[in-house]
C-alpha cells in the first residue's frame, strides 16, 4: 500500500508547461468513472504554417497558494499582431497554441491512497480539465491578425511529486500528490479518460486539435502514454459521430498532436498511436542536458547548433514517409537556452541553485536554428525534410516557437520561482522570423524529386540505409549498417555521457523493432 514510485526522470526532461491551478470552484471538468477503430484517410486539419506557444500567468494573486481560476486574457495578442502586420505572409504566426488544461488524481479526504496504483473510483477522482477562461483566452488569440488555427494544450506532469521531492521537497502550497499518474490507471480507464478528453474539448469550435504534452515519456509511462494518446486519437477522429469532434468547419474531427524528441520515438508509434490525425511536435531544445548545475547548465550557440544538427538524424526514421511533425524552436528562454537563470533562495531550487548567466542572446540561437535548418548539407542529408508545401502535402507543418509567457520556471508548480529569462522573444529574434521564415517555402530546402536517390543527396525515401534506427520505419530500403553517420554531426559529448554509444536506436519505446 505505497504509491507508485518510479525512477527518477533523465536529466533531458525539462518542459515547464504546466499552468496547474488546484481547483476548489466548479470549472469546465470531466470526470473520469470507470466504467479501435482506424478512419480512411481524409482531409484533417493539420495546421501548417508558424506556431508560437502562449501561457497565462502562473499566480493570479500575489499569495501563489490562493485557490483561483485561471487569468490567462490573451495578453500576447497585441504581441502576435504586431508581428504579423509587419511579416511577409509565408513568416506569418498563424497557429496559436494556447494552454487548455491539465489531468488531476484527487482522492477523497478519508482515502488519500485512492489515487495510488491501482487507482480506486469513485475514490479517486480522475478529471480532465479545460479552463472556460482558457477557452475564452483562445478565442480572442483567434481574432489576432494573421491567426487562422488554435490548437488547445494538455500540459502535465506524470512525475509531478517525484520533482518535488527532488526539489528539497518543498510542496509549497501543500496540495499533496493530485498528479496525473497514467500507469495507475487501467486501460479501460485510460480510453474513458480519452473519450472524455475528446467530447470536452471538441465541445470549442475553435480548436483546430489538441496538443499532448504529458511528460516523461519513459518507464513507468509509456505504455499509459500510448494507450491514452491513441484513444485520444481516435476519438477526435470521432468516426461515431459520438463525441462532437466532426462538425461543418471540421468535418472529419480534429488533429492530436505530441511533444516529445524524436530520439525517443519510433514509425510504429507514428502509426499505431497517433494515427492519420496525429503529428509530433518535435522539440528541438533542451537536448542532452550537460550535468553542470543539476542539469540545467546553458547550452552555448555553438552546442545547441551540434544538438539540433544529431537530433534531426531521427525525424525521418520516426516519421517515415506518411507522419507529420512541426520542429519546436526557442526563440525565449527554455531550460537549456536562455540568457540568465534565477534561482530561488532557500528551499525549492533543488539541485540546481547557482545562478547562471549566459553572455549569449535568444536571437543568437534563433540565428543559429536557421544555420541548421537551411544548410543545404541538411537538406540534401535528409531528403528535403524541412520544405514546407502544403498544397504538396508536406511531412513539415511548419516552426513551432516556444514562448510568449509571464513566467518560465522549473519546476512548473505555481509555487516555485526559479526563473529562467527572457520570458518573450526581442524585436531582434522577431526579425530574424521575417527573413528566414520564407526560406522554407521558396525551395531553399526542397529536393527536386527526381533526384532524391542521387548519392550526393543522402538518404531520403527509398534510398539505401547507413543507419539500423532507419530501419524502424519503411524510410528507407537495402541493408542497414551499424556503423555511425556523421552526415549531421557525431553526437554531442552530453549524449555518449547520457546514453553510452548506443546512439542508433530510438531510446524509451515500447513500439521500437529494436529494444
Amino acid at each position: 500500500n505505497t504509491p507508485h514510485s518510479p525512477p527518477a526522470p533523465h536529466p533531458e526532461v525539462c518542459f515547464p508547461r504546466t499552468v496547474t491551478m488546484v481547483r476548489a470552484i466548479v470549472i469546465a471538468a470531466v470526470v473520469v468513472a470507470l466504467a479501435g477503430v482506424v478512419a480512411a484517410t481524409t482531409d484533417y486539419p493539420f495546421p501548417y504554417g508558424h506556431a508560437a506557444y502562449t501561457y497565462g500567468p502562473l499566480k493570479c494573486t500575489d499569495d501563489a497558494c490562493d485557490v483561483t481560476p485561471s487569468c490567462d486574457h490573451a495578453a500576447f495578442k497585441n504581441n502576435i499582431s504586431v508581428y504579423n502586420q509587419g511579416a511577409p505572409e509565408n513568416a506569418k504566426i498563424n497557429i496559436v497554441y494556447s494552454y487548455g488544461g491539465d489531468i488531476e488524481f484527487w482522492p477523497n479526504k478519508d482515502q488519500l491512497d485512492a489515487c495510488w496504483a491501482p487507482a480506486q473510483e469513485p475514490a479517486c477522482n480522475v478529471s480532465i480539465f479545460y479552463d472556460p477562461i482558457n477557452a475564452e483566452a483562445a478565442s480572442i488569440y483567434a481574432q489576432a491578425d494573421g491567426v487562422e488555427s488554435i490548437v488547445s494544450l494538455i500540459d502535465g506532469r506524470l512525475d509531478g511529486w517525484e520533482m518535488i521531492q527532488t526539489y528539497n521537497d518543498y510542496d509549497g502550497c501543500k496540495f499533496g500528490n493530485f498528479y496525473p499518474n497514467l500507469a495507475n490507471l487501467t486501460e479501460g480507464e485510460l480510453h474513458l479518460l480519452a473519450e472524455q478528453t475528446a467530447r470536452l474539448y471538441c465541445k470549442d469550435e475553435l480548436l483546430a486539435g489538441i496538443q499532448i504534452d504529458l511528460e516523461p515519456y519513459q518507464e513507468p509511462w509509456l505504455t499509459p502514454l500510448a494507450q491514452y494518446i491513441g484513444y485520444a486519437a481516435e476519438s477526435l477522429r470521432d468516426e461515431t459521430g459520438m463525441f462532437g469532434c466532426k462538425t461543418d468547419k471540421f468535418p472529419a474531427g480534429r488533429t492530436i498532436s505530441y511533444f516529445t524528441f524524436a530520439h525517443r520515438m519510433d514509425y510504429t508509434f507514428t502509426t499505431d498511436v497517433l494515427g492519420p490525425n496525429g503529428y509530433y511536435v518535435f522539440s528541438g531544445y533542451d537536448l542532452f542536458p550537460k550535468p553542470q548545475d543539476g542539469g540545467f547548465m546553458y547550452n552555448n550557440v555553438t552546442q545547441f547548433g551540434q544538438k539540433l544538427r544529431y537530433e534531426i538524424n531521427f525525424i525521418r526514421p520516426a516519421i517515415g514517409s506518411t507522419g507529420k511533425f512541426t520542429l519546436a524552436l526557442p526563440f525565449a528562454a527554455s531550460c537549456h537556452e536562455y540568457e540568465q537563470y534565477v534561482p530561488m533562495h532557500g528551499e525549492g531550487c533543488g539541485p540546481a541553485c547557482t545562478p547562471q548567466d549566459n553572455p549569449a542572446k535568444m536571437h543568437e540561437y534563433v540565428q543559429e536554428a536557421f544555420n541548421v535548418i537551411l544548410d543545404p548539407a541538411t537538406t540534401n542529408a535528409t531528403g528535403g525534410l524541412f520544405c514546407l508545401n502544403q498544397t504538396a502535402n508536406s511531412q513539415f507543418l511548419g516552426i513551432s516557437y516556444w514562448v510568449f509567457t509571464h513566467q518560465m520556471t522549473y519546476p512548473p508548480m505555481k509555487w516555485f520561482d526559479n526563473d529562467f529569462l527572457p520570458v518573450i522573444p526581442s524585436d531582434t529574434s522577431l526579425d530574424l522570423l521575417k527573413e528566414n521564415l520564407p526560406k522554407l517555402q521558396d525551395g531553399t530546402t526542397c529536393l527536386d524529386n527526381g533526384a532524391m536517390c542521387e548519392a550526393s543527396s543522402g538518404r531520403p525515401n527509398g534510398c539505401t540505409c547507413t543507419h539500423k534506427y532507419q530501419c524502424a520505419s519503411e524510410y528507407c530500403t537495402g541493408t542497414c549498417h551499424d556503423a555511425p553517420s556523421t552526415w549531421a554531426n557525431t553526437a554531442p559529448e552530453s549524449w555518449t555521457s547520457m546514453y553510452g554509444d548506443a546512439a542508433e536506436t530510438p531510446l524509451f519505446s515500447r513500439f521500437s523493432q529494436f529494444e
